[in-house]
């Protein structure tokens, strides 16, 4: 397929069921009720390529090594003096300019994403509204990318989505319609665009809202398999999260004065997230180990007894034996008196 657009066509999923708490079971029907689009963009991947081979060749700062694939470290070998040059130029602008910055949290690099998403068609960017000089080391990049690089980026990220695409199509209906039930929010919009790309940010994945936008490593080693299904849910449920923080939030300002002290929610609504979509998904395939298990966050990110407690305390929620509120009230207070007790 052209460079520009690879995975386009969504497919249909026909009529997705949910029911929120207190109101009667009803069918989510759209014309096209697709769940997810599937992207590999040349100029997204182009992006990100840049902002990761930048961030490798800086001074790694943060708990997570930054590296390329050796495939891709050794494609560079094979640049000419020319190639080389102009590489340089591009990679110059993204280790002064962008490379100290958050993918996820900075504005201007969500819009830029955002556009050079839309402008996959695009042979110059012609009609992406980003910095100029983003787009000037952009285009002083593309050809070397296009040439070294996009080919086997793009066949990579064709073969993920062409192994995710059934697990979808099978297990999909199921969690999404779960999901909005357990959250008590629709789905996001039909269809949520993913982009898949070579390297994302340094967790592997990140989601930008308002739409919202998953962005995919399909490199990633913990992004394979039956785990490409839980990121893909992992990802979108960022958009349906708005209950369970206000909820949260509502919660942890009843937290008596000395253990709020000791206790803030945080990150809390996240390891509610990891949770919920490893337990969707391995309801739906027998023997999975969910993400956040199998990659050791709940000892790295959330130490024990997080876990135990999310499952004492939001599972019934997820069971739909408890209301959403009264279950994160008591997360809330039980997380804040295990804090306080360590």
């Amino acid at each position: 397929m052209p460079f520009a657009r690879v995975k386009a066509m969504p497919f249909v999923l026909g009529v997705v069921l949910f029911c929120l708490r207190g109101q009667a079971c009803a069918a989510q029907q759209n014309s096209a009720a697709d769940l997810f689009e599937f992207h590999s963009g040349f100029w997204v991947n182009l992006h990100h390529f840049l902002y990761r081979e930048a961030q490798a060749s800086m001074p790694q700062k943060g708990p997570h090594p930054i590296t390329l694939a050796e495939a891709d470290t050794d494609e560079f070998q094979r640049l000419s003096a020319n190639e080389r040059e102009a590489w340089d130029q591009a990679l110059d602008y993204y280790r002064r300019s962008v490379a100290q910055r958050e993918l996820l949290f900075d504005g201007e690099l969500i819009e830029a994403k955002e556009q050079l998403e839309d402008a996959e068609s695009s042979a110059d960017l012609g009609s992406a509204t980003i910095p100029t000089e983003l787009k000037a080391a952009l285009l002083k990049g593309a050809p070397v990318y296009r040439k070294h690089w996009w080919t086997r980026h793009n066949a990579e990220n064709q073969e993920w989505i062409d192994r995710v695409e059934p697990l979808v199509k099978q297990y999909g209906p199921a969690i999404a319609a779960q999901m909005s039930r357990i959250y008590e929010e629709p789905w996001p919009q039909y269809p949520v665009r993913v982009d898949t790309v070579a390297y994302a940010d340094w967790a592997g994945a990140y989601t930008t809202l308002r739409p919202t936008r998953p962005t995919i490593s399909t490199a990633d080693p913990a992004n394979q398999g039956a785990a490409a299904l839980e990121i893909v849910f992992h990802e979108t449920s960022h958009g349906m999260m708005g209950k369970v923080m206000e909820a949260m939030r509502a919660a942890e300002a009843g937290v008596n004065a000395h253990r709020s002290a000791a206790f803030h929610s945080g990150s809390a609504w996240h390891a509610v997230l990891f949770y919920t979509a490893g337990e969707l998904v391995s309801k739906q395939i027998p023997g999975y180990t969910p993400y956040a298990d199998r990659n050791g966050l709940w000892i790295r990110a959330w130490p024990s007894p997080d876990r135990a407690l999310i499952e004492q305390d939001w599972k019934p929620h997820m069971d739909d034996a408890i209301p959403l509120q009264r279950s994160l009230t008591k997360l809330v207070s039980d997380l804040a008196s295990a804090s306080t007790a360590h």
